[in-house]
């Protein structure tokens, strides 16, 4: 029996024995309580160490307590520990958290698999209206928020120490907000760039000095935290109008008769504002204080040169005007599942079909099939492991009582069992994200069901304020808003990060949606005769012309994020030191070792615009290797901003 035993029933067991254990178990009683546990003393700890790891993952706490005797320790589950308490969640409250998991899409399972928890009735396949993707650290770094554990990390190349205060979400990534201890100040570092983060310390460790308010140091990208310095950007007529949309109006310092406005930011991140200029491409240039031009200027000649070493940070570039489609490969930056995968999975599955058949008693196979995403064959498998799991001696009145009769399932189980269990870190953080993000929506009730719900959720989550959720609100997002709405034709003029070019078209709207907090309007193109993917906050005029739009279901847009449409080139990109950031950045075709420390990326490359933007973010540690037409891009981009934005620090006449 032990060779063949499913692990999910010797899991299902340990959990049951365990909880209902009145005092710890030694590991010598739980081998004869539990089947499936080898015989040898060493094999037997190391298959215990395995599941406690994945009941751990699962949100299931085993506390280790000291005993008398010669094991030293004994384990149990604390029913406290192990159930929610009662969140008292009305039916509006249940359905608003249900179409908030359903409408916000974070790459994982987590959000469906809390509403299991929370006896939920499903998640129905709907195209999200947002999508916010999570870096790996995310999730442990809320964990370590919740309870005010000290983190610590390796942040450009200098380790860190940090009192974990607020996680934000802002201009498509996210930031930790802390009071970094080294510096005795408050710091920002963007989660994507955080490496070797180490198991958070323990509960209370990270102790946030008295006064300081976490949301109130909500900053610019290049605000980091720190002694700020006020850095000078001229940005063109062309990008000035969304720049100023994007930063505000305080930060104008000039506007000039050609268009073009002078912006006065308040800068401790330098690298952070670098890439953002450059971003810009040759439509913005740092003009002082001397030394912040002369940084560009000289970061450009790096890059210009053949090669050379350097360092860079900051957000890639996005394609804009593309082809929206499910991208090929998933960023690597995603949340992961737990470490237990499919056991764990399986396990957490197990034990919600469980609570609703305590709750309900009687279910048919089909709604557990829809609710829990499986197949009718499936809960009919897992059904019968469950009825023969229990505690000991496994005799009748000490299983689990299901009883599978045709189409339906019935089950006399314990009241206690229809309780929901708490939440992971990762479940919880599915809900405050997928919430905190519709109520960013412009337009959101504050104060609705949605709300409520996640104020009621406050003690399965944490202090829900402290993760903050900012999707921008672009001038024409209302309008744009109306004529999705009405199905009407409309012309506009669009400026495209791909191409770097301004057109004229007309579009057919066929939705609105939120892509790593920026708007997007898909819609079928007369230009280019296909759906394409335009950034509201690139479309500079809009017409809407009277003409319902032709239904179109054949070509209706991508759930996820888009790669470039027809026409675009597949380029290999080599990354070294600190430019190997793109692979979890950006949307990759393909990953592979290159020489060295270096990887080799493989893109989809809509336009050269996109690719000299994110070639110049990236630095003279990022180079094209094919197609050969594209080797010098990122060169050649550098040499052309230097001659004409920065001519006057490398010795160049700038009208030359």
């Amino acid at each position: 029996m032990v060779a063949t035993l499913d692990r999910l029933e010797r899991l299902t067991d340990l959990v049951l024995v365990l909880l209902h254990a009145r005092s710890p178990r030694t590991l010598e009683q739980i081998a004869a309580a539990v089947p499936g546990y080898p015989a040898s003393v060493g094999a037997r700890r190391q298959a215990f160490e395995r599941d406690k790891r994945i009941l751990r993952d699962e949100g299931i706490p085993v506390v280790a307590e000291p005993i008398e005797g010669p094991e030293q320790y004994g384990y149990r589950i604390d029913p406290d520990a192990f159930y929610l308490p009662d969140l008292d969640l009305a039916s509006d409250e249940r359905a608003a958290l249900h179409l908030a998991v359903a409408g916000v899409s974070l790459g994982d399972p987590s959000g469906r698999d809390a509403l299991a928890k929370l006896g939920a009735s499903g998640v129905a396949d709907a195209r999200p209206l947002a999508q916010v993707d999570a870096p790996r650290a995310l999730v442990p770094l809320f964990d370590a928020m919740r309870s005010q554990a000290e983190v610590r990390f390796t942040y450009h190349g200098t380790s860190r120490a940090v009192a974990p205060a607020s996680l934000q979400f802002r201009a498509g990534r996210w930031y930790l907000v802390g009071w970094d201890r080294a510096a005795d100040d408050t710091r920002t570092y963007r989660v994507d760039r955080i490496e070797s983060l180490r198991a958070p310390g323990r509960a209370g460790s990270g102790v946030i000095p008295e006064g300081f308010a976490p949301l109130a140091a909500a900053m610019d990208p290049w605000g980091g935290g720190g002694e700020a310095e006020r850095v000078q950007v001229r940005v063109d007529a062309v990008e000035g109008p969304r720049v100023v949309a994007e930063v505000g109006e305080h930060a104008v310092r000039d506007r000039s008769p050609d268009g073009s406005v002078l912006l006065e930011l308040g800068v401790s991140s330098f690298e952070v504002l670098r890439s953002w200029v450059l971003g810009l491409l040759d439509h913005a240039e740092v003009v002082g204080p001397p030394a912040a031009r002369e940084a560009v200027a000289s970061w450009l000649k790096e890059i210009a040169a053949p090669r050379s070493q350097a360092a860079t940070d900051g957000p890639a570039g996005r394609d804009e005007e593309a082809r929206p489609e499910p991208r090929a490969t998933a960023r690597a930056a995603a949340v992961p599942r737990s470490h237990g995968g499919r056991a764990s999975a399986r396990l957490g599955r197990l034990l919600a079909i469980v609570s609703l058949l305590a709750e309900t008693g009687e279910v048919s196979i089909a709604e557990l099939a829809r609710r829990f995403d499986m197949t009718s064959d499936e809960v009919v498998r897992e059904l019968e492991l469950a009825a023969c799991c229990g505690i000991p001696p496994y005799s009748p009145d000490t299983l689990l009582e299901i009883v599978v009769t045709g189409e339906k399932v019935q089950a006399f189980l314990p009241t206690e069992l229809a309780r929901p269990r708490r939440l992971t870190p990762a479940e919880g953080l599915a809900l405050a994200a997928a919430a905190r993000t519709i109520l960013a929506v412009p337009g959101a009730d504050a104060d609705g069901a949605l709300a409520r719900a996640l104020e009621k959720l406050e003690t399965a989550i944490g202090d829900y304020r402290r993760l903050v959720v900012l999707i921008d609100a672009p001038p024409l997002l209302e309008e744009v808003r109306a004529l999705a709405a009405a199905g009407e034709q409309a012309e506009i003029v669009y400026h495209s990060a791909s191409t770097d070019q301004t057109t004229e078209r007309v579009v057919e709207p066929l939705d609105l949606v939120s892509l790593d907090g920026h708007w997007y309007l898909d819609a079928y193109c007369h230009r280019a005769e296909g759906v394409r993917r335009f950034r509201v906050d690139r479309i500079r005029e809009l017409r809407p012309l009277g003409t319902p739009a032709t239904p179109r279901p054949e070509v209706r847009s991508g759930a996820g994020a888009f790669v470039p449409g027809p026409g675009a080139q597949t380029v290999t990109v080599e990354l070294d030191g600190d430019a190997r950031w793109v692979a979890d950045s950006v949307p990759v075709l393909g990953v592979r070792e290159g020489p060295g420390s270096a990887l080799e990326v493989t893109l989809a490359v809509g336009g050269r615009a996109w690719l000299e933007r994110l070639l110049l973010q990236a630095g003279p540690r990022a180079r094209v290797v094919s197609p050969p037409d594209l080797v010098d891009a990122g060169q050649d981009a550098a040499s052309r901003l230097l001659r004409a934005r920065y001519g006057d620090s490398i010795g160049i006449d700038e009208r030359a």
